[in-house]
């Protein structure tokens, strides 16, 4: 049968080549002239939504998404609504995924790299983004797009849990951790506060030995609150304006709007809002 339609160029003619496409099969074959339809759809756009996500971490990398305004004219006021507007993704997740794949295909040299597009598309995305942590960490990403393509999204969740010596997503296994980490990860403003908060999970593991997500919180809680008992033990900061000093009850607001990522006084904030403390340390991602 003709998939012509799948090759022509987008117009509004689309719609009425799908319908030559399904008229020339029997009323009888109908179900499947539409799967072949759906299938046919789906090999057209999916390359497109790969290579979305690749030019998408390159605007999170350099920082394009401040530069470039809506289509009336105004900026984008932080990087979230930019993904939401331009990616159509109601989820600031779903953007942190697309985001990672794009990261995971840059690793990649020219012409694997195309290769490694191709297999993510006939996988899709949504699996993909599944994968791409144990690809990163463990390689032989053939093997886990094989299997992306194989096994339902829970059980392949699994396989990369358990590939990665991790608890599985799910309620049966650790809920109240697991519920917690994803909490605290829907609650961060943007990208970059995202991967800091994956960054100290995953080095809490490492030093508390365990990956439970509560128990590396409270580490990481008693780890700074010996040095901010001496911080307020002397007073506040210089720099700080009086209504922020410790005691005021209208202080969390303004404090909150500095150390968010995009709204950071560094003139008026002299502790670093990644971890950092004030005697000369850098202020910036963990490596």
């Amino acid at each position: 049968m003709d998939l012509e339609f799948i090759e022509t160029e987008d117009s509004p003619d689309r719609p009425a080549a799908v319908q030559r496409f399904l008229a020339q099969f029997p009323e009888a074959s109908r179900a499947e002239a539409i799967h072949l339809a759906l299938r046919a759809l789906r090999a057209r756009v999916e390359p497109d939504r790969v290579l979305a996500c690749e030019l998408a971490w390159e605007v999170h990398t350099r920082g394009y998404w401040s530069q470039v305004h809506r289509t009336d004219g105004r900026p984008y006021e932080t990087e979230e609504a930019y993904f939401r507007d331009v990616l159509g993704l109601a989820s600031w997740r779903t953007a942190y995924k697309r985001l990672a794949i794009g990261r995971m295909l840059t690793s990649f040299e020219e012409p694997e790299r195309a290769v490694l597009r191709t297999a993510i598309a006939d996988v899709g995305v949504a699996k993909a983004a599944v994968v791409v942590p144990a690809i990163e960490r463990l390689g032989q990403w053939r093997t886990w797009l094989k299997l992306a393509g194989e096994l339902s999204a829970v059980v392949l969740q699994g396989q990369v849990s358990a590939a990665l010596q991790a608890q599985p997503r799910g309620r049966e296994v650790s809920p109240p951790g697991e519920r917690f980490r994803r909490a605290v990860l829907a609650a961060m403003p943007d990208i970059e506060a995202m991967e800091v908060v994956e960054r100290f999970f995953e080095l809490g593991a490492r030093v508390v030995g365990t990956g439970h997500p509560i128990a590396i919180f409270l580490a990481g809680c008693r780890e700074c609150i010996a040095e901010w008992e001496v911080q307020v033990a002397q007073g506040p900061a210089p720099h700080l304006s009086p209504e922020d000093a410790p005691g005021q009850e209208d202080r969390g607001a303004p404090i909150a709007q500095r150390i968010m990522p995009g709204g950071i006084d560094h003139q008026r904030w002299p502790v670093c809002p990644r971890g950092q403390n004030r005697n000369g340390h850098r202020c910036g991602n963990v490596d």
